[in-house]
């Protein structure tokens, strides 16, 4: 019984599988899997589909801003220079970042919140963004910080919450014109033990994407074959305008 033998016969058990068994259930959601062979692998199964139902509130909203807000955010954040030094945590790579409104160390740098607004007005783009947020998934929460990040190709976030406030929430806006899947740059979300992943974000362009600071996340390296930093902008709420 030669080799080939056996892997023939190991890739018909292994469709007879996924056609008997369409959906695999998986922690918080389930992948589709259609057996066959992939057009670019002649020994491999073919993935149709991966369908996540989120349970903890992680919410991706695609094409976010309209075409002209989108190209003026990111002609913000390309312009001007950044500085250096931002870390996710302890241990973390250092990289690019630039503040635009809000705390810089930490929330016990307490500001007013109408004092943050009046900052980020300085920005009138950036303001026209957190007014759509504020309209939107932020609806009567206020502002503790605006800010974007740089990340260069192979610098390494580290596993980090935003707050230790559930109400307190987080958007992150992926700025890029666009992007490649195999530059990779994911966010990933993990459970409070920190020894599963219960979602993954693509940093699809003109995406946002909101959940609880509460939750650890971190962002994934770019490819060394990255010809430009991953930017991503950032708003953060202090929970609700009582």
């Amino acid at each position: 019984m030669n080799l080939a033998f056996l892997w023939t016969q190991f890739l018909l058990g292994a469709q007879s599988f996924a056609r008997q068994h369409e959906l695999y259930r998986l922690p918080g959601g389930s992948i589709a899997l259609n057996g066959g062979r992939n057009a670019n692998c002649h020994w491999c199964l073919n993935v149709k589909s991966v369908t996540r139902s989120v349970t903890s509130p992680i919410r991706a909203i695609d094409n976010f801003l309209p075409p002209a807000e989108h190209a003026a955010v990111w002609a913000l954040l390309r312009d001007g220079a950044w500085n250096f030094g931002a870390f996710s945590a302890a241990g973390g790579h250092r990289y690019f970042y630039k503040h635009f409104a809000g705390f810089r160390e930490g929330e016990q740098e307490y500001q007013e919140p109408r004092l943050i607004e009046e900052e980020l007005r300085r920005y009138p783009v950036l303001a026209a963004v957190w007014a759509r947020l504020r309209a939107g998934p932020f609806n009567g929460h206020v502002l503790a910080r605006c800010y974007a990040n740089g990340m260069p190709p192979g610098a390494e976030g580290g596993l980090h919450m935003d707050s230790n406030v559930q109400s307190h929430l987080t958007a992150i806006y992926y700025p890029h014109p666009t992007w490649d899947a195999d530059l990779a740059g994911e966010t990933l979300f993990y459970n409070s033990a920190r020894d599963e992943v219960i979602a993954a974000v693509y940093p699809k362009p003109n995406r946002m994407v909101v959940f609880p600071g509460t939750i650890p996340h971190v962002a994934r390296p770019i490819s060394v074959r990255a010809g430009d930093m991953r930017v991503t902008l950032m708003f953060k709420t202090a929970g609700m305008d009582l």
